[in-house]
């Protein structure tokens, strides 16, 4: 199978693994993160067959990801939740800074892996939580609640 294949198989597995979340009721990106799970080549079944082609689509995915998220923000939004977001935010990224190094610790890596694993774990979760906020649903107005 050559790349068109590999994305035709991702893009297949995205869409059902969408419908799943939606249908109980969860964020669409835990059915995407299911199918990426699904469809990895350490899974059985229907796989991607040129991993490396897909890591350089995936980098090339979260690049536009984030400018998607540049684009939308907003001084104006963020103003009533200043507070949350400028002491929250630095905290949650340290926090999760280290418990990545904690965990690369606890695997047996040298210092400077765990920390770009805990820095790395950091920005995926920020993002994954700004993607959900965005999102329509129960998800957002949990959250909604909680700022």
């Amino acid at each position: 199978m050559g790349i068109a294949a590999d994305i035709a198989i991702i893009v297949v597995a995205g869409l059902i693994g969408g419908v799943i979340a939606q249908q109980f009721k969860q964020p669409l990106i835990l059915g995407y993160i299911l199918a990426g799970v699904l469809v990895g080549p350490h899974t059985g079944g229907v796989t991607v067959g040129d991993i490396h082609e897909i890591e350089l689509l995936a980098e090339i995915g979260v690049a536009l990801l984030l400018f998607a998220l540049g684009l939308e923000f907003s001084f104006k939004e963020l103003k009533p939740v200043r507070h949350v977001a400028l002491i929250g935010t630095p905290i949650q990224m340290i926090l999760t800074i280290v418990y990545g190094y904690g965990l690369g610790w606890l695997l047996g890596w040298d210092w400077i892996a765990s920390v770009w694993f805990g820095s790395l774990i950091s920005l995926s979760s920020t993002m994954v939580l700004l993607k959900t906020i965005d999102e329509p649903g129960p998800a957002r107005h949990a959250l909604q609640l909680r700022l």
